[in-house]
């Protein structure tokens, strides 16, 4: 019989407490947030016509609570929240979602260690590709992990993991965009004497697109990676990650749809002053499709951010990226003016936070951003405004 993974986190949370020892952290939070948006929906200047308005006003109600326990050598980090969006305007979008996250790092002796984890998260599709449709869909997203590693010698090791994944949409018009995957790994490490990671990675996913038609397209596809991992902290305010791998993926009958080619990630944390901080990343990563003229969609794009604390109580944030996504995997099939999507996405943000009590934060903020698309109707510009409060108790 299957448990939902909500009631599992849910139960382990409220277990904690009575097990809480001092020192522990148990913190229950609740928060709203009001957004103004200008294209609520990501429509073309062509497309306006669509839906009577284009901006709109929402709140989202967040409850719920962290914990951070460790007993002994053991350490569980754990989330529960429900969000209650509701829309002005458009209504008929209103909807309950849900955050569920549950994490054990778990350590044997002086050697063996590992994680053990689950997540699950509701949240509403995204509204840029439905072209005004009033489809209120919501994606349920859950994954399941568990990996260990055994430090045979002090600066070797070798690993193994394995993980579940699956995306489910809740309106039958989107259930060919679910899917399901499960992957298995082995690593073996090596610490440099200045602290630095390294780790050659063999790793191997199977997934399937369970409800999309088998005349038409594959649903079934193998992945297998070769990635070197690295963690470098190269100086006390310079921290390096990186995975560069080449990646392979194999569909079940339509060769045409397969993918090769090197794939990555590199990110930086930068503190040039005990209260700046600047992060940047720069990836090419292939991804699960959610359209159904591609089999799959590689995404490259970087990004930067940075935080200042003005004093201790008011802080500054600002970011910016840009994403090319290029929808990949031909059908095999000749259909007049239908053609693979390609589109440059650019959005940036700046907001400030202010802490006028330990247990109370309020934010506000901008944010805005425009997409180019070789399908012009894909094409949108938007802007948006929120204010945010939260209580920590």
């Amino acid at each position: 019989m299957k448990i939902r993974l909500s009631c599992v986190a849910l139960g382990a949370l409220l277990a904690l407490p009575a097990m809480a020892k001092e020192g522990d952290t148990f913190r229950p939070f609740v928060s709203y947030t009001r957004y103004y948006d200008s294209n609520l929906y990501r429509l073309a200047q062509s497309e306006e016509a669509l839906v009577p308005q284009l901006s709109d006003q929402y709140g989202v109600l967040s409850a719920g609570l962290d914990v951070d326990w460790q007993p002994g050598r053991q350490r569980v980090i754990a989330s529960a929240s429900k969000n209650l969006v509701r829309f002005s305007r458009y209504s008929n979008l209103d909807y309950d979602g849900s955050d569920y996250q549950l994490n054990w790092n778990w350590r044997l002796g002086n050697h063996w260690s590992g994680q053990v984890g689950a997540t699950e998260s509701v949240t509403q599709s995204s509204l840029s590709d439905q072209l005004g449709l009033p489809v209120n869909n919501t994606v349920t997203r859950e994954n399941r992990f568990a990996n260990a590693e055994w430090q045979f010698h002090p600066r070797w090791n070798v690993g193994v993991g394995a993980a579940a994944a699956a995306s489910t949409n809740s309106t039958a018009g989107l259930a060919p965009a679910d899917y399901e995957d499960t992957s298995v790994s082995a690593t073996l490490g090596y610490t440099t004497r200045k602290g630095s990671n390294l780790r050659g990675q063999l790793r191997q996913v199977d997934g399937e697109y369970p409800n999309r038609p088998v005349t038409y397209i594959d649903r079934l596809y193998t992945q297998t990676e070769y990635n070197l991992l690295g963690d470098w902290n190269l100086t006390g305010k310079l921290t390096v990650r990186s995975k560069i791998g080449y990646t392979q993926r194999e569909n079940d009958t339509q060769s045409q749809r397969d993918f090769s080619g090197v794939t990555g990630r590199v990110s930086a944390d930068y503190f040039p002053t005990g209260k700046t901080m600047l992060t940047w990343a720069l990836y090419r990563e292939i991804g699960n499709s959610d359209d159904l003229n591609a089999s799959y969609q590689l995404n490259t794009g970087t990004s930067l951010g940075a935080a200042w604390l003005l004093t201790s109580k008011v802080k500054l944030r600002a970011n910016g990226s840009f994403v090319n996504l290029s929808f990949g995997g031909e059908t095999g099939l000749v259909i007049p003016g239908l053609v693979q999507r390609d589109e440059d996405t650019l959005s940036g943000s700046l907001s400030l936070s202010y802490a006028p009590v330990r247990m109370a934060t309020i934010d506000v903020g901008l944010q805005g951003g425009r997409r180019d698309s070789n399908i012009p109707v894909n094409d949108y510009t938007f802007h948006s405004v929120f204010v945010s409060v939260r209580a920590d108790f």
